[in-house]
């Protein structure tokens, strides 16, 4: 099955990830949204149990490898040549007012 990344349902390409839980990077209590950036929501599917990317700070965990979480645009870029990540998307609300 191939990969597939999305982010406001476009692809995006980035550097090799570079950190994270699994390979001696921080772990969600110590990572977050990069300094002087935005963060945006987003929910994660990663397919290492566990893992989340530099730079992420869980929201929710759905599973160990569904969660919500926030980020920077900066962040979001890194995680798209991040073999451990599946996918990222935007959360939108459900507009249920």
């Amino acid at each position: 099955m191939p990969k597939v990344l999305r982010f406001d349902d476009e692809p995006h390409r980035g550097a090799p990830h570079d950190g994270g839980p699994h390979d001696g990077g921080p772990g969600p209590e110590r990572s977050g949204p990069s300094e002087g950036s935005p963060a945006v929501r987003v929910i994660v599917k990663v397919n290492t149990g566990g893992y989340v990317p530099d730079g992420f700070r869980v929201r929710t965990r759905v599973d160990e490898e569904l969660f919500t979480a926030e980020a920077s645009e900066a962040d979001l870029t890194r995680a798209a040549g991040d073999p451990h990540v599946d996918s990222v998307a935007r959360a939108r609300p459900l507009g249920l007012d």
